[in-house]
């Protein structure tokens, strides 16, 4: 398989929801969020592998951009996904990166307090085309003294593979 050098897949893996973004360059080309439905299995697990599988072929990129998962928020089923999506690089022959969220933080929120919002807003500064999406995600409280909720928590999945993308582009492409 001949990889694009200049593609990045970026995946939050995720055992309900799986965010994806492709990058060329700086340029987001494709971000998404695939819904796994049912109980966790190895068929859920091979669907989820699939869809990666899928948009590998359809890009081919040349880095793989992968949320390191946190051990207190991570699962068997989740290690699970991230072991076959490290196998799944290899044998295509693209290069893997993770990224925690902490580092993903820092390098969008700087000094901002961290939180999914922030990170949402500085990933829709970068990429206009995704603020509609930063609208429908985070709906403005009726009472100010209100947290703001998540109106659909999954699309915080694609905000933060997005945001994986815009971390690896950084080091890659623009040093």
């Amino acid at each position: 398989m001949k990889c694009n050098p200049h593609s990045i897949l970026a995946v939050n893996p995720g055992t309900r929801y799986l965010g994806m973004a492709v990058f060329h360059g700086n340029q987001l080309i494709d971000w998404r969020v695939k819904v796994l439905r049912g109980r966790w299995s190895e068929l859920k697990l091979e669907k989820a592998i699939s869809i990666v599988d899928a948009i590998i072929d359809r890009y081919r990129p040349e880095h793989l951009a992968i949320k390191k998962l946190h051990p207190a928020r991570s699962s068997e089923s989740l290690n699970d996904m991230i072991d076959r999506l490290e196998k799944l690089a290899l044998r295509n022959g693209i290069r893997l990166h993770r990224y925690s969220i902490k580092q993903i933080e820092a390098f969008l929120c700087g000094e901002k307090r961290k939180n999914k919002r922030n990170l949402a807003e500085a990933v829709a500064a970068i990429y206009p085309e995704l603020y509609l999406e930063l609208q429908i995600e985070y709906p403005k409280p009726k009472d100010e003294k209100k947290k703001e909720k998540l109106k659909s928590p999954y699309h915080i999945r694609m905000f933060e593979a997005v945001a994986l993308g815009v971390v690896c582009t950084n080091e890659f492409f623009n040093n």
